[in-house]
Parts: C-alpha cells; structure tokens; sequence
C-alpha cells in the first residue's frame, strides 16, 4: 500500500488526478466510478494477480481499450509476454524510477493535447489515473 501511495502522490504532484484501488476484485466496479484514462495496475496481487485484472478489463467495452500499464519485480521475457497477452500495454519494473513516471505522465498529456495515443489503442481524453494493488505489495 505505501508504494501505490508514494506513486499517486507523485503523480499528484505533477498535476494528475489519481484514485488508488486496494482490492483488486474492486477494479472494475472502481474504474466505472472514476473513468480512468491510463492503470497502473500491479502484477503480484493476492487475490486476482494482474493478468487476470487486465483481462477482466479488456473484456468490457469501457475498458477495451484503456492503456495498462503494468508494475512488476519480474525482468524476464516469460513474464513480459504473459503480460502482453493479457492485455498490457506497457510493462514497468519495480522500483519504478521518478523520472520514467514523470516521462510517462508528460507522454500523456502530449498525447492528450494532441488527442493521440501514445500508450495504449485510443486517445486520452483527461488525466486520470488508476493505481491498482493489494495492501502489502509495493
């Protein structure tokens, strides 16, 4: 939980609106409540892992086509493909560096202004973003 808490408080500090999710059976329920435009959403949770998270989403039309991004501790090339066959369309490793977050954050509200997507299969239409983990994983 400290972790999703330290990423959206840096993200609010560049100007984004953020929504954390502790539960990841929630997510869906969350996200029609808040319409994020982009999910950090992390892979090793306990009850639905990340994979299961995003294909869950993948498979509403609301989130069709909303970027995932995931946040993980695994490098390998096994994880990053099982990742984008569920539905991921970035894969960032664990500890996340400010600066990626920050280039992350301005390549969407480039997109944004430019009404393109930049991650992702459709434009941005705001700034918002969802962090999805379980408490106890960072």
């Amino acid at each position: 939980r400290d972790g999703a808490n330290s990423t959206a408080m840096l993200l609010r500090h560049f100007g984004a609106e953020v929504r954390a999710i502790y539960d990841s059976r929630l997510v869906c329920d969350e996200a029609l409540l808040f319409e994020p435009d982009l999910m950090l959403i992390d892979l090793s949770m306990p009850h639905l892992d990340g994979c299961a998270v995003a294909r869950k989403l993948r498979s509403t039309q609301q989130f069709s086509a909303t970027p995932l991004v995931v946040v993980s501790g695994h490098t390998d090339a096994e994880h990053r493909a099982v990742c984008g066959a569920a539905g991921f369309d970035e894969y960032l490793v664990k500890p996340v560096p400010l600066e990626l977050l920050v280039r992350l954050l301005e390549e969407f509200r480039t997109a944004r202004a430019l009404g393109e997507a930049v991650i992702g299969r459709a434009p941005f239409q705001r700034q918002g973003f969802a962090l999805v983990t379980e408490a106890g994983n960072q």
